[in-house]
C-alpha cells in the first residue's frame, strides 16, 4: 500500500459531514453523506452510497427518531472506507443550535415546536403540545395518579364510564343530572340538606306519601278535606 492510499484511509476513518439524502422504507433504514469540500485537493469531498445510521436501541427494545436532510453528522468509516461507513447523528450547528443552554435540562424539541423537558433541578417535567395536538393512553390493565394535589383546566371534561367517588366531592359550579338521582345518608344523618329552596315540576312523595295527593281530616267531622292546592 503506497503512501497515498494510507492517507486516504486515515482521512476517511472519521469525517463530519451533513445528511445529502435519507431512504426510511430500507431495512436498514439508510442515509447518504455528503462531506468535505469538492475544491479542497487536501480533504476532497465526497457523498457516500447508501449507508446505515445509528439509533439510540435497536435489539428487542427499539428507537425510532430518524435522521433528517441537512442534519450534522459523523461519517465513521471502517478501514477508512465509506462504502462501509455509518452515519452518527448528534451534532449542533449554526443553522440548528441547542434549544437549551442550561445544564439542568433534559429537552426534546420537534419540528412542530412540540417540546418535552425535565428540569432535574426544579423537580419539574413539562410537556408542551402545539395547538390542535391530542394525547392518547391506552393501558388495558389500570392507570394510578398519585400526588398530593391534582388539577385539569379544560373547556369540557367528559368521564365516559361508572365513576366512584371515595370521599367528599364539592361542585361549585351549578350541578345537573338526567338520568335520575339516589343516595343514602351516612351515619344517621340526612340524606339531603339544602340551604335554599327547592322546586320541583313534579310530585314528592315523602315516607310514600304523596305531597300534592294527600288529604287530612278535618279536626271537627273527621271528613277528609280536598287535596292541597
Amino acid at each position: 500500500m503506497d503512501a497515498n492510499e494510507s492517507r486516504r484511509q486515515l482521512v476517511n476513518m472519521i469525517r463530519k459531514g451533513s445528511v445529502f439524502d435519507i431512504n426510511l422504507e430500507s431495512v436498514p433504514p439508510t442515509c447518504r453523506v455528503s462531506v468535505g469540500d469538492p475544491d479542497d485537493t487536501d480533504n476532497p469531498g465526497l457523498v457516500t452510497n447508501w449507508i446505515p445510521f445509528f439509533s439510540a436501541r435497536a435489539g428487542t427494545t427499539r428507537e425510532w427518531n430518524p435522521l433528517t436532510k441537512g442534519e450534522k453528522v459523523l461519517l465513521l468509516c471502517p478501514m477508512g472506507d465509506p462504502a462501509q461507513g455509518v452515519a452518527l447523528a448528534g451534532l449542533f450547528d449554526e443553522n440548528t443550535p441547542q434549544p437549551s443552554t442550561s445544564p439542568d435540562k433534559h429537552m426534546r424539541v420537534y419540528p412542530d415546536d412540540a417540546v418535552i423537558e425535565y428540569d432535574h433541578a426544579k423537580h419539574a417535567l413539562a410537556a408542551t403540545l402545539p395547538a390542535g395536538a391530542t394525547v392518547l393512553i391506552v393501558a388495558p390493565g389500570t392507570v394510578t395518579v398519585k400526588t398530593e394535589a391534582a388539577t385539569v383546566q379544560a373547556d369540557t371534561i367528559t368521564l365516559d364510564g361508572d365513576a366512584t367517588v371515595t370521599k367528599s366531592l364539592t361542585v361549585k359550579g351549578p350541578l345537573s343530572f338526567e338520568a335520575g338521582m339516589t343516595g343514602k345518608g351516612g351515619d344517621g344523618d340526612a340524606v339531603m340538606k339544602i340551604a335554599g329552596g327547592a322546586e320541583f315540576a313534579k310530585d314528592v312523595k315523602v315516607g310514600g306519601i304523596s305531597s300534592i295527593h294527600h288529604r287530612h281530616r278535618e279536626q271537627g267531622d273527621g271528613e277528609l278535606v280536598s287535596e292541597p292546592q
